[in-house]
């Protein structure tokens, strides 16, 4: 089952990364070349570069990091890492933002609010267990994690992690 699911996910990312010729031909981007500018992740970054001013572009991590709780409860893991990091990290190239920062402020940010997702099946199962509603769990806790991964966030910041 895990086997079909990795290659599953590999499919899907060949597929947004990779850009296509006129032919329907993929276009395969070499390690430390920029990604094709007909590739989805690409077109979509470009897209979204267009809306964004330079200010908020140049503190991308930062913006993912406050953001990032807000939309763990719109994305689950999968979409969040396999759908978004690459948009996000294509958007960060086009103001010169690294992809490591932008990779640490989802993943370090995203997973302080792994269990306040409804997304998360271990969610479902331990407010089903502790007879709670999923609104009331949400509710009570999401204050908490949100400061709590705006904390992580800024530790990131003064260990040299994130740029400001």
């Amino acid at each position: 089952m895990m086997c079909s699911t990795l290659m599953g996910a590999a499919v899907l990312m060949g597929i947004l990364v990779y850009g296509f010729n006129a032919d329907g031909a993929a276009v395969i981007a070499k390690p430390g070349v920029e990604m094709m500018k007909t590739s989805v992740v690409s077109n979509m970054a470009g897209i979204i570069s267009m809306i964004l001013p330079a200010s908020l572009g140049q503190h991308l991590p930062l913006v993912i990091g406050i953001l990032s709780v807000p939309l763990a409860l719109c994305f689950d893991t999968d979409s969040y890492f396999y759908g978004m990091l690459p948009v996000m990290i294509a958007i960060g190239a086009s103001f010169g933002v690294e992809a490591f920062p932008i990779a640490v402020a989802m993943v370090v940010c995203r997973n302080c609010a792994t269990f306040i997702s409804p997304m998360v099946p271990a969610t479902l199962l331990g407010i089903g267990l502790a007879d709670v509603d999923i609104k009331d769990h949400i509710k009570a806790s999401f204050g908490y994690v949100w400061i709590f991964s705006i904390l992580c966030m800024l530790f990131a910041v003064v260990l040299g992690i994130l740029p400001l």
